[in-house]
């Protein structure tokens, strides 16, 4: 015949239940956000993919830099109109859709992202506040906040930098003014998530860092 528990092992047995989950439940749940950044951020970047190419369909072109959008023009009004037209927007007040402050993933305190209301910007539909923006060279950055002002607001886990080479129409990390790609490496020690991109491709889009 089985003996059942007694309270003093019922007791026992919670307590090392509750242990466990004390130890396993933080490492679950960083994965878990982790995965959800990661897709709202691919999301995010299917949605470039596909604005691009469109703005260059509806001007008959083959290249973004052939449009009125990829190039930089002083006030950002071409870039405006392009989160306009080509973007879902959320029903916004004009209200700065990113943090006040940031920090990059080693800690530091990242650049302050006051500068990202001009050019075109907007908050999404899906709750992503994006900045649209087009040098002098060969390339547009689009820096996105998957969650907008909401948590962490770190740059490289939440906020990314997504670059458009205006003559190719590719996607995928930032360039400097010597046009060097920022490496993957350096994904955690650069404002704005510079590299961080470029890591997350490498790695079949799986936040390894």
């Amino acid at each position: 015949m089985k003996k059942a528990l007694t309270i003093g092992e019922l007791l026992v047995t919670m307590a090392i239940i509750g242990v466990i989950a004390v130890l396993v439940l933080p490492s679950f749940l960083k994965d878990y956000h982790n995965k959800l950044y990661v897709t709202r951020l691919k999301k995010v970047y299917e949605m470039v993919e596909i604005a691009i190419n469109q703005a260059c369909i509806d001007n008959n072109v083959s290249y973004f830099y052939q449009t009125p959008y990829g190039q930089f023009v002083t006030g950002g009004g071409n870039q405006q109109a392009f989160v306009d037209k080509y973007f879902k927007k959320a029903h916004s007040t004009g209200v700065n859709p990113f943090s006040a402050a940031y920090k990059n993933l080693n800690g530091s305190a990242a650049i302050s992202p006051s500068n990202l209301i001009n050019s075109g910007w907007a908050k999404l539909q899906g709750g992503e506040a994006i900045h649209f923006f087009c040098s002098w060279s060969k390339r547009c950055v689009i820096r996105v906040d998957i969650n907008s002002t909401d948590g962490p607001n770190i740059m490289g886990r939440d906020f990314f930098t997504i670059a458009v080479d205006t003559h190719t129409n590719k996607l995928g990390g930032i360039y400097n003014s010597t046009g060097a790609t920022y490496k993957p490496e350096n994904c955690g020690s650069e404002d704005y998530g510079y590299g961080c991109l470029e890591r997350l491709i490498q790695d079949n889009w799986e936040m390894k860092y």
